[in-house]
């Protein structure tokens, strides 16, 4: 039994998934949610049933909103019946997010904007662990535009986020984490009038830190750099370019003893079409290449592209938006990408999603949406005393739920949701006499409603 619990701990920080700086990382059970280029959604968006108007003085508009929510989870922890002392566990919150948001709008040469929003979450239990998710985060973004009607244009960006997730463990050390985004952009787009110029080149420099409360291996140090351009050709169609490198340091890697994973220099490059088939129809198809180099010798500079520890394929994906009415929405979409992991260097995955917005007169909006993950991640070798189900971990992440949002007058709105989460998958680690220690698989159901009072 000692030797379990020996690897516990490890497997608690080993089985971290980590999205790129400053995004919320899903921790043991689930495939990623994110990274890579976005190949995804068409452009179509539904307007915004708020009526907010804000607090206005010259052009600056800011605009204050705070929301309370009541939150349901049957599965804080990700657990499973069949793991030992973790069973899953339900717990009720309530989620107080104030917003804030100031900007000078799209008319002057030099464009502010800046965007904040908090999240203090209070959980009503008396479990220890439970107690321990009682934190505050929350997000801020601040952008400045220089000559953002000229020719050429610069843009200072910083992005700062502090986000709480529970364990994968009933344990009382969390997952929460906090991370800063800070960089520049060029950008170059001829044209005499801002609204209708054909061509836009953007080169991106940024450095991002990402580190967790109570997990130093995690942390890592990235410099990132992207190039995207867009070419409309025709009048609703365009041609799109996007190409990235990173460069991703584990902080702490050198130290880790069970060295899960290593440093890399992921870079990607995609290029396709963007536009309007008709009024009524949108589409987004890109294709290309991606290569995870991770350093897979001992820590060493060496990079081999055959070897299952990296990732050297093609990444691409296709998106349909279909406004079916001047008051529904669908959208459709498939991405084939990979992104870094903590456990064995890099998942791979295939990823679709369906989604639909409803609206209903002038106060009700209904969104519905689904998606289903397929990943296959690097090849790990356990340390001694365990066995691994799979050498490449393979799973498929469900995320699918319903949100319903009223507007009760122009100071006021309400919503009210269901969302299911899980995993299904037959990876799990056991002992060489064959106890689970840890499994993959996990379901959870989470229900919330809420009031947004704003101006």
């Amino acid at each position: 039994m000692h030797k379990r619990n020996t690897h516990r701990a490890m497997l608690l920080a080993g089985f971290v998934c980590l999205l790129p700086a400053s995004a919320l990382g899903q921790g043991a059970k689930s495939v990623a949610s994110g990274g890579g280029t976005q190949s995804g959604t068409a452009q179509m968006t539904m307007p915004t049933i708020s009526k907010a108007k804000g607090l206005r003085s010259g052009d600056f508009v800011l605009t204050p909103a705070i929301a309370l929510d009541a939150h349901h989870d049957t599965n804080v922890f990700n657990g499973n019946k069949e793991e030992p002392n973790n069973e899953p566990v339900a717990a009720t919150s309530l989620r107080i997010m104030p917003r804030l948001g100031l900007n000078n709008g799209t008319d002057s040469e030099v464009q502010f904007n800046f965007a904040a929003a908090g999240d203090v979450r209070l959980y009503m239990a008396d479990k220890a662990s439970l107690d321990q998710l009682t934190n505050f985060g929350g997000n801020a973004d601040l952008g400045v535009t220089f000559a953002a009607r000229r020719a050429i244009s610069f843009t200072l960006f910083d992005h700062f986020s502090r986000a709480l997730q529970a364990n994968t463990w009933d344990t009382r050390r969390t997952l929460n984490r906090f991370g800063n985004d800070v960089g520049g952009r060029i950008s170059f787009h001829p044209g005499e009038i801002p609204e209708r110029r054909p061509l836009e080149v953007s080169l991106i420099g940024a450095y991002a830190i990402d580190r967790f409360d109570e997990f130093d291996g995690g942390a890592t140090d990235t410099v990132r750099t992207r190039l995207t351009s867009s070419w409309r050709f025709l009048p609703k169609t365009a041609v799109v370019v996007d190409a990235s490198w990173d460069f991703r340091d584990y902080v702490n890697n050198e130290a880790d003893p069970h060295n899960l994973t290593s440093d890399s220099k992921p870079w990607r490059v995609q290029a396709g079409l963007a536009g309007a088939v008709t009024k009524k129809l949108t589409f987004r198809l890109t294709g290309g290449w991606g290569m995870s180099l991770h350093e897979v010798e001992d820590g060493g500079a060496n990079y081999s592209a055959d070897d299952e520890r990296t990732f050297n394929n093609f990444i691409g994906g296709v998106a349909l938006g279909l406004r079916a009415s001047g008051s529904t929405l669908l959208h459709i979409s498939y991405t084939r990408d990979f992104r870094d992991s903590y456990y064995a260097n890099f998942v791979q995955f295939h990823r679709g999603n369906v989604g639909l917005n409803q609206r209903f007169g002038t106060m009700l909006d209904v969104a519905v949406w689904f998606n289903a993950t397929y990943g296959t991640y690097g090849a790990y070798v356990p340390s001694v005393g365990l066995k691994l189900q799979q050498k490449n971990r393979i799973e498929t992440a469900l995320d699918g739920g319903i949100r319903a949002t009223f507007e009760v007058s122009r100071l006021m709105g309400m919503d009210i949701g269901y969302r299911f989460r899980g995993v299904v998958t037959t990876y799990r680690i056991s002992s060489l006499q064959n106890d689970i220690i840890d499994l993959g698989a996990y379901s959870a159901h989470e229900i919330f409603a809420g009031v947004t009072l704003r101006y």
